[in-house]
């Protein structure tokens, strides 16, 4: 018997797609979704949201005449259906990958990914920004914005819609709701309604008559008013939408985000439709894998697994991450000190808290992704007297710009700021990079800064952050795993402010390290002292304060220095350090060893430390190439 010809495989961009009759279409979506599973299975990546969305994607490119139509995405590990559809299905199996396929939509990978988005709650700016250059230059073209019902709640999103509906441009807004929150009246009375609201024959009449009743003299105002209220609280009782409609949107929805054949038909009428459409659909995160539907967290972002039974590959349980010691910590501390409270923008799994949320579910504060209003709300709860761990990513850190200075510092308010994926984080990319904190931290009034070395110093850190009400404080740690043998976690070594380690000394050359980097710097040190140069090895744990007079002291014993920071050569720690060293140590100064001002792109940390020399071997052959052949005590000819 003949196999029956694949759709997929004569898809390379969404005009093939666009030739396919819609009753083909569900077996599109099933063949995607088996492609997705089984090209992850083998290599990991961002798993039960992308399952979730695939009719949405096929139904969208099949809709829109994409690339001139703007599809713009928010969250974007949720694209990968739209990178099958768009010419990349066979460098799927490359995704996160060193120089491989982006997690994320990335504008240099394709013409049809429009932003670089990996973070949450830009899609409806982004798309009503192209909507308002669309019309200022007479074009003609469709622009919609796939946003989730997590995002939907952030300050930014709600911001665009409140824009875009006192504009009254045309735009689709399509809502993703994957958490069943806002879902109650799916079913038929809804997909009726839904059918007579974006029917061209409820539109124009509609339209016809509320200009009939302002021709009205007298009562005709009243009555369109009066009129208006009817519709509205008739929509309100059968549909979850007066919310969007108040913010100046057209509300459809909720309709079944799985049933490709009817998104086609109900996107089709949408298409045609006049001024903000909110449409919303519902999804579900993992869908059509048993074990991702069952668990859609635990295979939001998987490594390779067992197509079979889902069974990922067993992680190594002598090791413990650094995010996992965060929640140990501070389950410890709140036993002992009932006014510690955990807050964090809509991660606590990422930031370690699982455990804790289970134990002390009235002390962890998950805001959303609202990364503003967090820190706000963390510096308010100090001045109730309470103990704040400030939870956060370092590449989310940066939407609280304003109120890490406006609403923290500039008050002294002492929010204990607990700072995860800090430096290099590899696979997810220019997005994710932790590599900016260290730059705007140690430029702000009242912060202090630890830069933990180790998963021990990350535990004595959290346990003398709980005392230290002196002004706000951050740690910041890589995302990486250390042995459980290495770490004693009823420690209570004394941090003391404005310290630093020596773990050797030398004359020649001292290596100044900066947190994460210490391992480097003791494999650069080693390669060094084989090479004749006597190395001095100074591990930073404290940059603000920073022992200035002791630190000076030490580089004056040496020929050179070199400084080895984890974030952006012209900022961080390395900006910082040169500033406060004194002047006659200066001259001693050989070069900063972090990343040059670019996006750092997605690979494992090892592979990107080793393409910008910040490996051990790369740090000691790049400073034997700068003393040269200079006289070095003798030892060097």
């Amino acid at each position: 018997m003949q196999q029956e010809q694949s759709n997929l495989e004569g898809i390379r961009i969404p005009a093939d797609l666009r030739k396919l009759p819609p009753e083909e279409l569900p077996r599109l979506c099933a063949e995607v979704r088996n492609y997705i599973i089984d090209t992850l299975s083998g290599v990991g990546g961002h798993f039960a949201s992308n399952l979730g969305v695939v009719e949405l994607t096929v139904a969208l490119h099949y809709v829109f005449d994409t690339p001139t139509d703007r599809l713009i995405w928010d969250v974007g590990h949720q694209t990968y259906p739209h990178k099958i559809l768009t010419g990349r299905k066979e460098k799927l199996s490359t995704v996160r990958k060193f120089k491989g396929l982006s997690g994320f939509p990335k504008r240099e990978e394709s013409i049809y990914d429009l932003y670089n988005t990996g973070h949450a709650g830009t899609s409806i700016s982004q798309a009503l920004g192209e909507a308002v250059a669309r019309d200022l230059t007479g074009k003609s073209y469709n622009v919609v914005g796939i946003i989730g019902d997590a995002s939907i709640a952030t300050g930014m999103a709600l911001e665009a819609m409140n824009h875009a509906g006192h504009l009254k441009k045309d735009l689709i807004v399509v809502l993703n709701d994957n958490y069943m929150s806002i879902s109650k009246n799916v079913g038929s009375i809804s997909n009726y309604l839904n059918n007579i609201i974006s029917s061209h024959f409820y539109l124009n009449w509609k339209r016809i008559f509320y200009t009939f009743l302002k021709w009205l003299p007298i009562v005709g105002p009243a009555m369109e008013s009066f009129f208006r209220r009817v519709e509205k609280g008739f929509k309100d009782v059968f549909t979850p939408g007066g919310l969007f409609e108040d913010l100046g949107f057209v509300y459809i929805g909720p309709e079944d985000g799985h049933d490709v054949i009817r998104l086609v038909t109900m996107l089709k009428k949408i298409k045609s439709m006049k001024g903000p459409i909110l449409f919303h659909v519902i999804t579900q995160k993992g869908k059509g894998y048993v074990p991702a539907e069952k668990d859609p967290i635990k295979y939001h972002g998987v490594t390779p697994f067992r197509k079979e039974d889902g069974a990922m590959e067993s992680g190594d349980d002598s090791k413990i991450s650094y995010s996992k010691i965060v929640g140990k910590v501070l389950t410890q501390l709140t036993e002992k000190n009932p006014k510690i409270a955990a807050i964090t923008p809509a991660m606590i799994e990422g930031s370690g808290l699982g455990e804790y949320v289970n134990r002390f579910p009235d002390h962890v504060f998950d805001v959303g992704i609202a990364e503003q209003h967090s820190v706000a709300f963390a510096g308010a709860m100090t001045n109730g007297d309470i103990v704040p761990y400030m939870c956060i990513y370092s590449t989310f850190l940066t939407r609280a710009m304003d109120q890490l200075v406006e609403d923290v510092s500039l008050m002294n308010l002492p929010v204990r700021f607990v700072i995860d994926r800090a430096g290099c984080v590899g696979p997810d990319g220019e997005t994710h990079q932790g590599l900016f904190d260290l730059s705007y931290l140690l430029s702000l009034p009242n912060m202090d800064v630890f830069v933990p070395s180790s998963g021990q110093d990350l535990v004595d850190s959290l346990r003398f952050m709980e005392t230290y009400d002196k002004s706000p404080i951050a740690i910041r740690f890589p995302k990486a795993s250390v042995d459980t043998s290495d770490l004693n976690f009823s420690s209570s070594a004394d941090l003391k402010p404005g310290t630093f380690r020596v773990l050797q000394r030398g004359t020649d050359i001292a290596l100044l390290s900066v947190g994460s980097l210490l391992e480097e710097a003791k494999k650069a040190a080693a390669i060094l002292e084989g090479e004749g140069l006597s190395v001095t090895l100074i591990d930073l744990v404290w940059l603000r304060p920073l022992g200035k007079e002791a630190l000076d002291e030490e580089l004056s014993k040496v020929g050179h220095f070199a400084i080895l920071d984890e974030s952006y050569i012209d900022g961080g720690a390395s900006g910082y350090l040169l500033n406060r060293i004194s002047p006659e140590c200066l001259g001693r100064f050989l070069k900063t060893f972090g990343f040059p001002s670019e996006p750092i792109h997605h690979g494992e940390r090892k592979e990107i430390l080793l393409q910008y020399g910040l490996d051990g071997n790369g740090i000691a052959r790049s400073l034997l190439q700068i003393v040269g052949k200079e006289a070095v005590h003798g030892k060097r000819n």
